[in-house]
């Protein structure tokens, strides 16, 4: 039995899945070959990826060949409807960070998990004399990195004894991947200044179910879990939201004096029960797809990330097209297909959308002068309370 990597609970409870595992992809959105186990812990009330044989194999194969915004030669995706602005991803969410933190014009600033450097590049243009550094578990980036404006370190490593203190600490989507993320999060507390601040961000897995076919990470976070992974950290959360980035929950946090006390969050209902449900909703929406592709002589699916490549290697040859808003990605290729902006779908086509009803329904009002047909699950509604 496999113990919970979150609370170290050594009896964790299995979720079972039916005799057709949905397929696995990586979260730079490449089929995965394998599978992977699920459970829940009773104690801390998160759902994760069991840390087996299996799970390190899988993990360490996408790694082996990690390649990061693929679809796009590497330019980060758009975010879309944010309240804090439309574009570059890590633009909206230093956005969020600079509403809600008070930064000086110097500083020092860590990207763990940097991978070719978005984040970093989107920060020197807001605050161009902060000093800052990236650190990675490879070398992939490090040339390039290094060659950015404000960068003057890049470290390689798992496990890195950073030389400096740091005025920020970021990790976007580093936690998910972490086995033991409390750990993980107390040892990068020891370079955060006294007023510093992590910010975290993290897949909101009760917006986004298919955060559970994703190979590569290992906790599946609500609000709940992040919140009990910080407190486990000793971490005092200054600001948690998921209302910032489409899917995601954002955090910002600090480290807590001998006499703060965390803020309490209210458990919400059941992560076990809710990927049960989760399961099945992805199979009722690749079945709804696949009824749309067979009505359909040319059908394509709308998005060019995990959602589309999932879906597109349950559903075989009848997807023939992607669809996407992000200019950077039209005119690109992914799984040999050709991604179409939405001007450039073929009339009559069928285009099948693999996100939520609430997510669909702002697509099609967006596409509705083209003459596409869009079709998406009307059981596609993750439960957020």
């Amino acid at each position: 039995m496999t113990s919970c990597h979150v609370c170290h609970n050594p009896a964790i409870t299995p979720v079972a899945v039916d005799t057709r595992p949905p397929r696995l992809v990586s979260s730079d959105a490449r089929p995965v070959e394998g599978t992977v186990g699920y459970g829940y812990c009773d104690v801390c009330g998160t759902l994760q990826k069991l840390i087996d044989r299996r799970w390190r194999d899988v993990s360490d194969r996408v790694y082996d060949t990690y390649d990061i915004n693929h679809q796009s030669e590497g330019a980060e995706p758009k975010v879309f409807g944010s309240p804090f602005g439309d574009g570059p991803r890590s633009q909206v969410l230093l956005g969020l960070f600079l509403e809600n933190a008070q930064l000086g014009e110097e500083g020092r600033l860590l990207d763990v998990g940097c991978s070719n450097g978005n984040l970093l590049a989107s920060f020197h243009a807001l605050r161009p004399q902060w000093r800052l550094s990236g650190s990675e578990i490879s070398d992939q980036w490090q040339s390039t990195v290094l060659s950015m404006p404000g960068v003057d370190a890049f470290f390689v490593g798992r496990e890195i004894d950073y030389p400096e203190s740091y005025d920020v600490i970021s990790l976007s989507h580093v936690l998910e991947h972490i086995p033991d993320p409390s750990a993980f999060l107390q040892r990068l507390s020891r370079h955060l200044t006294p007023e510093g601040r992590f910010l975290i961000a993290v897949p909101d897995l009760r917006q986004n179910p298919i955060d559970l076919v994703i190979a590569d990470h290992c906790t599946h976070f609500d609000a709940n879990a992040l919140m009990n992974v910080l407190d486990k950290s000793g971490l005092i959360v200054d600001t948690l939201t998921a209302e910032g980035l489409p899917k995601e929950l954002v955090a910002i946090a600090r480290v807590g004096t001998a006499t703060e006390k965390p803020t309490p969050y209210v458990v919400r209902s059941s992560l076990l029960d809710l990927c049960e449900k989760y399961l099945a909703l992805l199979w009722d929406v690749t079945d709804a797809a696949r009824h749309a592709g067979q009505t359909s002589g040319k059908f394509g699916l709308m998005g060019s990330s995990i959602a589309a490549v999932w879906l597109a290697e349950e559903l075989g040859s009848s997807v023939t097209f992607f669809v996407d808003e992000d200019r950077d990605r039209i005119g690109s290729h992914l799984l040999g297909r050709p991604i179409f902006g939405m001007d450039q779908v073929p009339e009559g086509a069928t285009v099948f959308i693999p996100l939520s009803v609430n997510v669909a329904k702002k697509i099609v009002d967006r596409g509705r002068k083209y003459p596409i047909h869009f079709v998406y699950s009307e059981s596609n509604r993750p439960d957020t309370n």
